[in-house]
């Protein structure tokens, strides 16, 4: 146990000279990437264990990165740039129990900026996990909850930083019959801004879903889904909506070495106010992973689906995403990374700026190519180089950034 304390604090060690002496990225909570969901399944995956306490297993973590980001801000015109650090600590408490598992976890964002002008962009953020997961012979329970305090950079629809909490629980209950699995889930999702002036943007969702998984082989379900959800905006009352979901889809490994998920379906959103625009579209999502060798794998993601806005009275846009990545790696510990990630959102009411008034349509071209070294087993050491463009037919929305990136990740 006191050889594991000596690697864990020389791990420390090395990841705080690490900050102090290269020039983040966004703050990016990495910390629900130990979710893993495929099917009906949803449960923790940390790293391998190396210290315990009884039964309990602990799993903590140190993300620290320096940044050269030519424009923080997202800006049009006049764009500055700063070097940005950031030290993200965190830690996952693991009770495994049979086939059950109970887990909770945590992590800190500290975002720095160099310069003295820009010192009131600096802050603080936090996320947090709880979740239980209960497997018995012919059914399950599974609840996940998740907090966020955070208020991240400009780059969305908002021009600065803008505080808030967001809070959701999502449990669900699963049957298991043959080769068929029902599911029924609950989720609430809170949107709550610190400040009074966003007040009008606080929204709440609740919702009822239940989804039929079919086996058709051993690793591939279909399925089919069904989604009921409110919309509730406690200060505009005209944002006030429904919208019923309704999807067919599946997941799985359909060959090896390759996963998929797939849904495919309509929703209807319905606004209270009549007067407003309302969503009747199809909505869909692939996600696929192929290993073409052990040391090369790529990843295709694609999307289409309505989003609540935060630009002007617009209550939502529609957003359609495609995204491709490769990992390669041509020696050992060595890894060679690059994504493509391609955003377009259309607005779905006119809107008056710049002079002109017309429906916003943006377009998102981003790019990320670098390297990663597994120093250890427990430690990675990265270099990226990140690409930020957003188009836009509002001139004034338009900007370009360039960010090369030094990181460190703990994960023992």
């Amino acid at each position: 146990m006191l050889k594991k304390v000596h690697r864990l604090v020389a791990c420390l060690l090395i990841s705080i000279f690490f900050l102090s002496h290269v020039p983040s990225a966004r703050a990016d909570f990495r910390l629900m990437d130990a979710i893993e969901e495929f099917g009906e399944k949803r449960f923790v995956k940390p790293a391998p264990t190396r210290l315990k306490a009884g039964p309990l297993r602990l799993h903590p973590s140190l993300r620290s990165s320096s940044a050269f980001d030519s424009n923080i801000l997202l800006e049009h015109e006049d764009p500055r740039g700063d070097v940005v650090y950031n030290i993200q600590p965190g830690a996952i408490v693991e009770l495994p129990m049979d086939k059950h598992q109970l887990a909770v976890g945590y992590e800190a964002d500290f975002e720095i900026f160099s310069k003295s002008r820009d010192h009131r962009q600096n802050d603080q953020n936090q996320n947090f996990f709880s979740l239980l997961d209960l497997n018995f012979p012919s059914w399950y329970v599974n609840v996940l909850e998740r907090f966020s305090e955070t208020s991240g950079r400009s780059g969305t629809t908002f021009t600065s930083r803008i505080p808030r909490y967001d809070q959701s629980i999502q449990p669900k209950i699963g049957y298991r019959w043959k080769r068929f699995t029902f599911e029924t889930g609950f989720h609430h999702v809170v949107r709550d801004f610190r400040q009074q002036v966003n007040d009008a943007l606080d929204f709440q969702e609740v919702g009822l879903s239940g989804v039929i998984y079919y086996d058709l082989f051993a690793r591939l379900k279909a399925l089919v889904e069904y989604q009921l959800s409110q919309i509730d905006y406690g200060d505009d009352f005209t944002r006030k909506g429904t919208f019923n979901q309704a999807r067919i889809g599946f997941d799985g490994e359909p060959m090896r070495n390759l996963k998929v998920k797939a849904r495919l379906g309509m929703q209807f959103r319905n606004y209270q106010l009549s007067s407003e625009p309302d969503f009747y579209s199809w909505v869909g999502s692939v996600w696929a992973e192929y290993k073409i060798r052990q040391n090369l794998k790529l990843t295709l993601e694609a999307a289409r689906e309505p989003v609540e806005a935060t630009f002007q009275n617009v209550n939502f846009y529609r957003e359609h995403r495609l995204g491709f990545g490769v990992e390669y790696s041509p020696w050992k510990r060595w890894t060679l990374f690059s994504r493509w990630d391609y955003i377009r959102d259309g607005y779905a009411e006119r809107a008056t700026l710049d002079g002109l008034t017309r429906f916003r349509r943006d377009n998102h071209y981003n790019g990320r190519y670098g390297i990663r070294y597994g120093l250890t087993e427990w430690m990675q050491l990265e270099l990226a180089y990140e690409h930020l463009n957003r188009r836009s037919n509002f001139s004034s929305l338009e900007f370009v950034d360039h960010r090369v990136t030094l990181s460190s990740v703990l994960s023992y």
